[in-house]
């Protein structure tokens, strides 16, 4: 009877290096069809890290203590970086480690959890009452094609809640008026998502297209530049900006459009779950800071609308209560 043996995978990975598990990592993340937005944060991260290790070490040698000294470094940069900035390279650095852990690599043969740093929380900015509507506002009959556009953006937005991302990268074909939605294909988490429109806005939408857009291909831009092009992250910013100000608006961050569409579907009664889906959340986290930053402002105006507060100010006279015994 022959002795039976186990066959155990060699291990040669010991000494290899940071970049070489780094170029594996992201061949295998771009095959498996990850956004490109997404592989671009892995790069810029990735990136940034490679300034501070400064040499191509093996990646065996990467440990908690590594990642403790980068934080460090990071803080102690002459330009402040925020806290939120260092967890966004922290959160890319993770999966790769996570990555290079895990028992099908195992470039790092002793796994340890990395922590993201704590962070300040800050109420998202919104736009108020009065700067959305002169936003909304129809412009002149003779404005250009790029305040008709930053126009419709702005209440494409308001009322989407959509990202500059997804703006940008919407189609024609996308669009379907009919049913009053439009699949975005360019998401954050590269997952098709559907957004209903409102009637009101969807009225808008194909006087848009009707003015502009009618002599597109299916496969051209929605919201494109002058000459018919996808519009740019910087041209779009750019000419939002533009359009705030021209519009007497200082505020002029097109994801603060995104945040008050939020806080107003809170405000309306809607409830959190169809947010989240509206706003392509994976979890509820982010969903309940709108949530959050709702409930301080019906705080802050809880003098006018509590029944106990009104009772007391419209008490007529004085009520003297004798302590029974006294």
């Amino acid at each position: 009877m022959g002795i039976k043996t186990q066959i155990k995978r060699t291990i040669a990975s010991n000494g290899t290096s940071v970049n070489e598990a780094y170029n594996e990592f992201i061949t295998e993340k771009i095959a498996l069809g990850l956004s490109q937005a997404t592989i671009d944060s892995y790069k810029g991260s990735f990136a940034r890290f490679m300034m501070f290790i400064k040499n191509d070490v093996p990646v065996k040698s990467i440990d908690k203590k590594t990642l403790e000294n980068w934080i460090k470094s990071l803080n102690a940069e002459k330009v402040k970086i925020k806290q939120s900035s260092i967890n966004h390279y922290l959160r890319a650095i993770r999966t790769f480690l996570y990555w290079c852990m895990n028992e099908e690599q195992e470039y790092i043969e002793k796994p340890y959890k990395i922590r993201l740093v704590k962070e300040q929380e800050t109420p998202p900015k919104t736009f108020t009452n009065d700067e959305q509507i002169a936003l909304i506002a129809k412009p002149d009959k003779h404005a250009s094609f790029v305040e008709v556009r930053s126009w419709v953006i702005t209440q494409f937005v308001l009322d989407s809640g959509s990202r500059a991302s997804t703006i940008i990268n919407i189609k024609i074909e996308d669009v379907n008026l009919t049913n009053r939605e439009i699949i975005q294909m360019h998401t954050k988490n590269n997952k098709a998502h559907i957004i209903p429109l409102s009637s009101d806005f969807a009225k808008i939408l194909k006087q848009y297209i009707r003015e502009f857009r009618s002599d597109a291909k299916s496969s051209d831009y929605l919201f494109c530049d002058i000459g018919g092009n996808r519009l740019s992250r910087n041209a779009l910013k750019l000419s939002f900006k533009r359009f705030c100000w021209s519009r007497g608006v200082n505020k002029t961050s097109i994801h603060g459009l995104r945040h008050s569409f939020a806080t107003g579907y809170i405000r309306n009664k809607g409830d959190t779950f169809s947010l989240q889906k509206i706003l392509g959340h994976s979890t509820l986290n982010m969903t309940r800071r709108y949530v959050d930053l709702v409930v301080d402002d019906l705080k802050a105006d809880h003098d006018n609308r509590s029944q106990f507060s009104s009772l007391k100010s419209n008490t007529s006279r004085k009520q003297v209560v004798h302590r029974v015994g006294a």
